[in-house]
């Protein structure tokens, strides 16, 4: 059994922009903030860190509340009568629906563990606010801190196994899963209704 229906674009450019600003907050975060002294020129980075990550926890919301209340999941199409049926799917299919539920979560933990760092340490006044306070010394005296470095190593695990499973159905399996996660071309004949809002 396959799923045929594309996503609808509303959910095409929330689906690349968050993962475009998991990214980018991901690069900051390791190459400009982790185990950089909290000196003054950290405060630009940290800022556009923090920024990045309530976008995230706004889209991840509106992804969630879209979910829910307006798309539907898409349906598998039923196999043929008298079709062989394969085997179960692979350990890395299986595992894919939990594997999204996880990356709501843990990306929307994420950002508010982030919230969790910066309320503490007056950072929304030090960063955004050009209160002129210093950062503080060490970010690890907040206990989210450490669950915030922790989660994000999580958070990676589950993006590679995101990437993975679309690897296999797209190369392994032969269907055109990211084609699906992109947009229709424009059809010259009466358009179809074939897309779906659920996550892939």
């Amino acid at each position: 059994m396959s799923l045929k229906k594309r996503y609808r674009p509303l959910w095409v450019v929330l689906h690349w922009l968050m993962a475009l600003l998991i990214f980018i907050t991901f690069g900051i975060g390791l190459f400009s903030l982790a185990d950089q002294p909290n000196t003054s020129a950290k405060i630009v980075p940290l800022g556009v860190h923090m920024a990045l990550g309530i976008a995230i926890l706004v889209i991840v919301i509106i992804r969630y509340g879209m979910r829910l209340l307006i798309f539907k999941p898409p349906r598998r199409a039923a196999a043929p009568a008298g079709a062989i049926l394969r085997k179960q799917p692979i350990l890395l299919e299986r595992l894919t629906p939990i594997t999204h539920a996880l990356l709501y979560f843990c990306t929307a933990l994420m950002a508010l563990l982030g919230i969790l760092i910066a309320l503490p340490a007056d950072l929304f006044s030090s960063v955004w606010g050009a209160s002129g306070a210093a950062l503080p010394g060490n970010f690890y005296v907040y206990p989210a801190r450490a669950w915030h470095g922790a989660l994000s190593l999580l958070l990676m695990v589950l993006i590679g196994q995101h990437v993975l499973a679309a690897v296999y159905h797209q190369f392994l399996r032969g269907e055109n899963y990211l084609g699906r996660m992109w947009f229709a071309p424009k059809a010259s004949g009466p358009a179809k209704n074939d897309t779906t809002g659920e996550e892939g």
